[in-house]
């Protein structure tokens, strides 16, 4: 809670009143049970539903304590319940609401959403991932930059990296699929792919810079909002 409330108090410090979207992913709260149901590619079922149930309330619950830290540093959160809104259709992630995301940021609001389960084709669930629902939003609100805060310092050379190894400071789109074959192995609890899953999100984008840092150092955050360099810079 104590790195949370951080995060919330540089995001206020660094936020000023440029337009702001802010997804969070499963962590604790929604991997273990979309791992547990066996969520991703399960057809739709009474069990499919009682797990994705599960999986969405978890996230609730871990959205109503970010909002309520956001909230408490003076920032206009708006909670959305991704599974309500987002659903996928060939592969793609389709928000059948979207006009109501660039409502609450022309207002001056700030919409916050979290990875979630949710129906694919009319036939099964799947995951849609914070990695995947930052790309789609970015795609259709043609943002410049888009900011993933993990808990490792950057994209690295080799995974695991070696001692020592400090992380990449820049990766251009031609490199890119290299990076993100190194960094395929990852946590077994992530059911979203973990870095490499991340990095091959990415390809989608245009004319967009990503960057990866690591949001457990303290001031990180706030001076990744203020452009200034941390972890790795993505080109695309």
């Amino acid at each position: 809670m104590r790195d949370i409330k951080r995060l919330a108090r540089e995001i206020a410090k660094a936020r000023r009143s440029r337009p702001l979207i802010l997804l969070y992913g499963g962590g604790s709260f929604g991997h273990p049970l979309a791992r547990q149901y066996r969520l991703s590619g399960r057809a739709l079922s009474r069990g499919a539903f009682f797990g994705l149930g599960k999986t969405s309330a978890a996230m609730r619950v871990l959205g109503e304590v970010l909002a309520g830290a956001l909230m408490d540093e003076g920032i206009p959160i708006v909670p959305l319940q991704t599974s309500a809104f987002v659903k996928e259709e060939r592969g793609r992630l389709i928000f059948t609401n979207l006009p109501i995301i660039k409502t609450i940021l022309v207002k001056g609001g700030v919409p916050l959403l979290g990875g979630d389960g949710v129906i694919a084709d009319g036939r099964r669930i799947e995951i849609a991932s914070a990695d995947r629902l930052a790309v789609t939003l970015a795609r259709h609100f043609h943002s410049h930059k888009v900011f993933f805060a993990t808990d490792v310092d950057g994209v690295y050379k080799t995974f695991p990296p070696k001692k020592e190894e400090r992380p990449l400071r820049t990766i251009t789109r031609k490199s890119l699929g290299a990076f993100s074959q190194t960094s395929a192995k990852g946590n077994a609890r992530d059911v979203t792919g973990a870095m490499g899953g991340k990095l091959r999100a990415l390809f989608a984008l245009r004319a967009c810079t990503v960057t990866i840092f690591n949001g457990l150092t303290p001031g990180a955050l706030g001076e990744v909002l203020r452009d200034k360099q941390h972890g790795t810079r993505i080109e695309l």
